[in-house]
């Protein structure tokens, strides 16, 4: 199944009418196929901004109650879900069940999304539109937060200002958010593309079965 995360590589646009498939979607796909054939998966472990993402989303989390007096919580591991075409699993959904919210948290103050048209430009868009198809929520936010960079982060040719919050810099000035509003024309193409990438990838894998089969007839 497309994990919501990989949704907007499946669904960039392929530049020759011939092919339905671009290249990013290509490449998506045959990591997904490594995955299912080996179990193995690119690790991003090594990415700082990717890191940081998992150190500071509690405090993400934290900033956005504080901003929205919202007491929302994590969901646990067991909040993943599938539809049998795409599965995810969101930081965040509202006791009332009417919207869902995931933390993005910025690498530093240059990268931080100073407008909702910005926060729109960082292409979670199709993340959001596969979550409030999972949860069947009719709104979904991403919100992108200002966080100070963990000391064991910064390499010693970054520039600490832009990684450090000014304590004056008010907590509303320090989170930005797209949102998002669920269009059920928008995500039936978006299941019937997702259908037709997990079609490629089983087929992908029994191609691979059949040529390498061949070595030991």
């Amino acid at each position: 199944m497309i994990r919501c995360s990989s949704i907007d590589k499946i669904m960039t646009e392929a530049r020759s009418k011939s092919d339905p498939w671009s290249e990013t979607a290509k490449s998506a796909m045959l990591e997904m196929t490594r995955e299912e054939l080996f179990g193995v998966r690119k690790s991003l472990d090594d990415v700082k901004a990717i890191q940081k993402g998992r150190m500071c989303e509690d405090a993400g989390i934290d900033l956005y109650n504080s901003v929205f007096m919202y007491d929302l919580k994590k969901i646990p591991s067991e909040g993943r879900r599938n539809n049998g075409i795409i599965t995810g699993e969101p930081d965040l959904v509202a006791a009332s069940s009417r919207k869902g919210v995931d933390i993005k948290i910025a690498w530093s103050l240059l990268t931080f999304p100073l407008n909702e048209a910005m926060a729109e430009g960082k292409g979670y868009e199709w993340q959001a539109r596969g979550y409030m198809c999972l949860f069947d929520l009719p709104e979904w936010e991403i919100a992108y937060c200002a966080i100070d960079t963990p000391d064991e982060l910064l390499r010693e040719w970054d520039d600490p200002k832009i990684h450090l919050i000014d304590p004056s810099i008010p907590m509303h000035h320090r989170i930005t958010v797209a949102r998002y509003t669920r269009d059920m024309e928008i995500e039936k193409k978006m299941l019937e593309k997702c259908a037709a990438a997990n079609d490629w990838i089983q087929n992908a894998i029994k191609t691979f079965a059949i040529e390498h089969d061949k070595y030991i007839e």
